[in-house]
């Protein structure tokens, strides 16, 4: 019973040593970020709250195209305004 908790230790170790290397890749960063990113703004709960805000005669097509433009902001000032900082205060940058 004993090696079977030394080699599930030692499996969980190497998985996280395995995913904090490719953390330490710049584009894994950015890929987990923008993930997370669109998951918030494609988010149909987020385009039914936009639809409350928006006036009646903005199109579904329009809306997307709004919601992309949205994410590349969000993209640019999250990745330079708060995910760099953190990632430098953190060491990995």
């Amino acid at each position: 019973m004993k090696n079977h908790k030394e080699g599930m230790g030692n499996v969980v170790k190497d998985a996280k040593d395995f995913v904090s290397g490719k953390f330490a890749n710049r584009m894994v960063q950015l890929s987990v970020y923008a993930g997370v990113l669109f998951y918030v703004v494609a988010n149909p709960a987020v385009f039914k709250f936009m639809e409350s805000l928006l006036p009646g005669r903005v199109t579904a097509l329009n809306q997307l195209l709004l919601h992309s433009v949205l994410f590349a902001v969000l993209m640019y000032v999250g990745t330079t305004m708060l995910f760099d900082p953190v990632l430098k205060d953190l060491g990995v940058l």
